[in-house]
């Protein structure tokens, strides 16, 4: 089998152990950061950290990733690549069944992979299959994924949440019908996701709790209320304070893990006056780095080099200069610049995590030397629909996918759906595809080193840390994994955890 040179992998800061006997029974109640009106069951448009916890608490993908991110059986049961890397051939589980009690078939993992490059679909993961030629069914349980390039990486993508198997023709998405652990009882979008056990579930003697109820608190303070008050058993996203809080409670506990997720600077470069490269070196040079690791973010991080590879990365490149906070540079290109006393928009929002507390250092500094910056504070609700991509600068967030290769693909291809600054680079294109089909680790390093040389040197999108997971549960909840792909053990946790009260 070839193995998978780019994964994006982290050791937890804090390591969890499931000692105990699972428990089954109760309720599990789930606050998240985000909210969304636009809540939805079809994978192909899921885009944010609800829609990520939703699709695993009602479906199934053909792998999963551990703790390790090493893509693990879920689904499939084993797979394997030909010689050429463009042959891979999955072996399905035998005894599934969906939710309306029919079996899952070959002919239903062909149609939720492949709906993905129809147009129609308008799935947010369509980047990722441009290098699919086609799926065949090989036999009732087995079937072939053919590429026109290799790609080593191919087990991880199929474990991404748009990758959820559906039943074949599935083109109604009010009620879910997947294979996952939980069946649908109650769903108000925006407001709440309530599930029932999955008494068909082909995980024998999961999932552990009876229901799960998925809701929505967008403020940081109240999320931290509702944990210490027991209203919740789970709270994604807590912040400052509600870090030391959440540590000294006697019934709550922190769940953390590193990962490569981070909120950034955003630069549209096909926007006024973002179109300006000294103007976006002014806020390349203005990020006071350290200080925003070490008293915004509460050490839970690592700096970042504006580009999207983690410094304990084997791919990382070591020989780009480390951005730093220098007055001077600042000053150099704000000059440059011809901006002059004019005024800057900067949008912010609670939206991206620590994104308002990025724009006030970031403030703070550009006032240090003349530079006339203009803090809009904006909703989180509309935010990614009316401010991401659509102002000149703004803060972005991005959170992290299996491999280097599939984030590159979605936020930094000239075609990927989530591109928000516009930046459009034909070697960088070239690169981002040279390094999906090349196996040699050496190789990969040379060609992701110069993927990250031109995204730091575009300025586009200046990342100045990556930020640590950081939940608060309950001492009850038990079964938990950190992982580096998200919130709660990377979003996968419906099936595993239960409540020990």
């Amino acid at each position: 089998m070839l193995g998978t040179a780019a994964l994006i992998s982290a050791a937890p800061r804090m390591a969890w152990s499931a000692t105990a006997e699972p428990k089954r029974g109760g309720v599990l109640r789930v606050a998240t950061h985000v909210q969304s009106a636009n809540d939805t069951f079809d994978p192909a448009k899921f885009t944010f950290s609800n829609d990520y916890i939703r699709g695993t608490t009602f479906y199934n993908t053909l792998t999963v990733p551990n703790e390790n991110n090493e893509p693990q059986p879920e689904l499939a049961e084993s797979w394997e690549a030909d010689a050429t890397g463009k042959n891979w051939t999955f072996k399905l589980r035998k005894g599934i069944t969906f939710h309306d009690g029919s079996s899952m078939t070959a002919q239903d993992v062909v149609f939720s992979i492949m709906r993905h490059k129809v147009e129609e679909t308008a799935s947010s993961a369509r980047p990722l299959v441009a290098n699919i030629t086609g799926v065949d069914i090989d036999n009732a349980d087995t079937i072939v994924v053919r590429l026109e390039s290799p790609d080593a990486d191919l087990p991880n993508l199929m474990g991404i949440f748009q990758f959820a198997i559906l039943k074949d023709g599935t083109t109604d998405f009010a009620k879910p019908n997947g294979t996952g652990p939980f069946t649908l009882k109650e769903f108000k979008p925006g407001v709440r996701t309530v599930g029932v056990r999955n008494g068909n579930y082909w995980k024998e003697g999961r999932p552990y709790v009876d229901e799960i109820e998925l809701f929505y608190i967008t403020d940081p303070i109240a999320r931290l209320n509702a944990l210490l008050a027991g209203d919740a058993h789970m709270v994604s996203e807590l912040r400052g304070t509600a870090i030391d809080e959440v540590s000294k409670s006697e019934t709550t506990k922190l769940f953390t893990a590193t990962a490569p997720r981070y909120s950034f600077i955003r630069g549209v470069v096909d926007i006024p006056p973002a179109d300006n490269e000294d103007l976006r070196l002014v806020f390349a040079h203005l990020v006071n780095r350290k200080r925003f690791v070490e008293t915004v973010l509460k050490g839970k991080a690592s700096l970042g080099n504006d580009h999207p590879f983690l410094g304990t990365s084997p791919l990382y490149n070591a020989d780009i200069p480390q951005r730093e906070l220098d007055h001077d540079k600042a000053k150099f290109h704000l000059q440059k610049s011809g901006i002059g006393s004019g005024k800057v928009e900067f949008h912010v929002s609670d939206a991206a995590p620590y994104g308002l507390e990025l724009g006030q250092l970031l403030q703070r500094e550009a006032a240090a030397i003349g530079f006339n910056m203009d803090l809009r504070r904006e909703p989180a609700d509309s935010y990614w629909n009316t401010i991401a991509g659509k102002r000149a600068f703004f803060i972005d967030a991005h959170s992290p996918r299996p491999t280097y290769n599939i984030m590159l693909t979605l936020f930094w291809k000239s075609t990927a759906p989530w591109n928000h600054s516009h930046f459009k680079d034909e070697k960088l294109d070239k690169l981002i595809d040279e390094g999906r089909s090349t196996l040699d680790l050496a190789k990969r390093k040379e060609i992701y080193g110069a993927a990250q040389r031109i995204i730091h040197d575009s300025a586009s999108s200046i990342i100045p840390a990556f930020m640590d997971y950081v939940d608060g549960v309950a001492n009850s909840v038990q079964g938990l994994v950190p992982g580096p792909l998200g919130n709660f053990g990377g979003f996968n946790f419906a099936d595993k955890v239960w409540l020990d009260s």
